[in-house]
């Protein structure tokens, strides 16, 4: 599959934009081989520009990770800002909205998702804005919640720590999936989505007000 980051050509960036294309560049190898595949050699090969370049915006490959995964982090949020917006506003729809995108963005940028959660390849407590891009996410989930509250429509309780449990239920479908681990519950576009739903079908159900 063609990523949907497509590598940047030499000499392509004008002043500024250098560490965009840093990070587009790796975001490419991520997708073609893993963590295994980023060094700041290879970014800069990929991005064209001399092998001293990515240091001037990543101390070492840590910071490169931690700029990628942030990245990473920053996609899904405007993802699913696009998808609430578009779906109605009911707390099951925006629910099934959520994790119709989490599911997908998993499954098209798989070793990105593995690297957002790794915690093996960085000491994350370094990069803070790495970490606020984390929450920026959770908080989407958080105001869903909140938002079925106001309505009447969802249990009381801390929003956050039932936003706790809906990300850890999409997570966990959706890592499943890319690892090929729901099978055949989960085979093909049809199986993916019934599965998708039905997940939520039952959270909704322990979420709903009674």
């Amino acid at each position: 599959m063609k990523s949907q980051h497509e590598p940047q050509k030499p000499k392509s960036y004008h002043h500024g934009d250098l560490r965009n294309a840093l990070i587009q560049a790796g975001l490419d190898l991520l997708a073609e081989g893993g963590a295994r595949e980023l060094d700041l050699r290879k970014v800069a090969r990929r991005a064209g520009v001399s092998h001293a370049a990515p240091y001037r915006h990543f101390v070492d490959k840590q910071a490169l990770i931690a700029a990628i995964t942030e990245e990473g982090f920053r996609l899904l949020a405007e993802q699913i800002q696009a998808t609430l917006r578009a779906v109605p506003d009911s707390p099951f729809e925006q629910l099934l909205g959520i994790a119709r995108v989490y599911v997908h963005f998993a499954q098209t940028h798989p070793w990105l998702m593995r690297e957002m959660f790794s915690g093996l390849t960085l000491e994350r407590e370094r990069f803070v804005s790495l970490q606020m891009a984390s929450k920026a996410v959770y908080r989407l989930y958080v105001d869903v919640i909140r938002r079925g509250q106001e309505k009447g429509t969802l249990v009381d309780g801390d929003p956050a720590a039932l936003a706790a449990v809906l990300w850890s239920m999409l997570h966990g479908l959706a890592m499943l999936i890319i690892e090929n681990q729901m099978r055949p519950y989960a085979d093909g576009p049809e199986g993916i989505e019934r599965k998708t739903r039905y997940a939520i079908e039952i959270l909704y159900g322990g979420f709903a007000r009674k």
